[in-house]
């Protein structure tokens, strides 16, 4: 038998002919436990009147209704819910019978035995993300490279999306949590403390009744929630220092070339040196100052990097030509307005090749 007790979280807007099986399921896995729970659900007061229909069930399911009058959005519900909650282990999940209740026991478990947080994985042993359209999975694959590139401490986790996790209360105490549109958890994962996370798979269930959440709204608030997670959590200035080293290696390079070629050196020799001496100074710079937390030292590791680092920005370069050529060379564009595209997706490009790879591998 768990000492902790639990509380579960939905998130409730048009969910009327979901909530008996959803609450019977709850009730019927969770006596496996043996401990206390309540199931928390916040209604967005939808036209099925979802909340009216809860709050009937109150006589024979532990649960406890708000009705959110005037709000809107999946994750500020769950937070509002969180925030109310009686209880220190905290179950997050869908309300349309896409996360299978049966699999609440097992992240309580886990959460139970130490882990920080532990999530319903789609993307592990045993995991399956359900019937998705081409579009919908290019979208969903997009948004998880997007956050990892972002997020550093999210790479090893493999459902970063997911809306189906437990976690301890300690892990949000300190945290300023302000997520925007549906995902909870990556507000969490972001800002959270923790050291520890385990992801368990599960299927992803079709959808028999009501109606999906997700849609082009979602996609464009995920992009303002990564966006706010970026600069609350300090990514951003990393970005802007990252930006700050280029325009200094670009002078470096420009006043090198200058200086050769004013000696009488042949101006592309020149250019090939001034480009080393700009790719020398942004390095320097970075290893010591944008990316100093990295732990970069020893000769060893410093070389290794530095070569890599060279990988990186040659594709750059080559995908900045691209681009130039492509825009300029077929739809003829404005060289100029090209250019200015093209520097912008390399640095781009190098940015996310110095958080990938630069000063990751060993």
């Amino acid at each position: 038998m768990l000492n902790n007790s639990t509380s579960i979280v939905l998130s409730t807007c048009s969910e009327k002919g979901n909530v008996h099986a959803l609450l019977e399921r709850i009730l019927r896995s969770m006596q496996s436990l043996g401990c206390r729970f309540e199931i928390i659900i916040v209604d967005d007061d939808g036209p099925n009147e979802t909340w009216r229909v809860a709050s009937q069930c109150a006589d024979r399911y532990p649960v406890r209704v708000i009705r959110r009058r005037g709000e809107r959005g999946l994750a500020t519900a769950l937070l509002k819910g969180v925030e109310t909650s009686a209880y220190d282990t905290i179950v997050v999940m869908d309300a349309g019978l896409q996360h299978p209740p049966e699999k609440v026991p097992e992240l309580v478990s886990r959460v139970g035995n130490g882990t920080d947080i532990a999530i319903g994985s789609r993307f592990v042993e045993h995991g399956a993300a359900g019937e998705f359209s081409f579009l919908r999975r290019l979208t969903s694959k997009s948004a998880d490279i997007l956050a990892r590139t972002m997020f550093r401490r999210l790479r090893g986790i493999k459902d970063v999306e997911s809306g189906f996790f437990a976690f301890n209360k300690d892990v949000v105490a300190q945290a300023h949590l302000r997520p925007v549109g549906y995902n909870l958890l990556l507000e969490i994962l972001v800002q959270g403390d923790y050291e520890t996370v385990s992801e368990i798979g599960y299927s992803f269930d079709k959808r028999e009744v009501g109606v999906s959440k997700l849609g082009i709204r979602n996609a464009v608030s995920y992009v303002r929630h990564v966006s706010s997670l970026f600069y609350r959590s300090g990514e951003f200035h990393r970005f802007a220092r990252f930006c700050t080293v280029g325009g200094i290696g670009a002078v470096l390079n420009l006043a090198m070339l200058y200086w050769l070629t004013q000696l009488g050196m042949y101006y592309l020799l020149a250019g090939a040196i001034a480009i080393e001496v700009g790719l020398l100074s942004n390095f320097a710079l970075n290893k010591s100052w944008t990316f100093k937390d990295r732990g970069a030292k020893g000769f060893r590791y410093a070389t290794s990097a530095l070569g890599r680092d060279h990988v990186v920005r040659l594709v750059g370069i080559v995908l900045n030509l691209a681009i130039l050529w492509l825009l300029s060379g077929l739809f003829g564009l404005y060289y100029l307005t090209s250019q200015l595209i093209g520097l912008i997706i390399a640095m781009v490009w190098n940015y996310g090749g110095n958080q990938w790879w630069t000063w990751e591998a060993t």
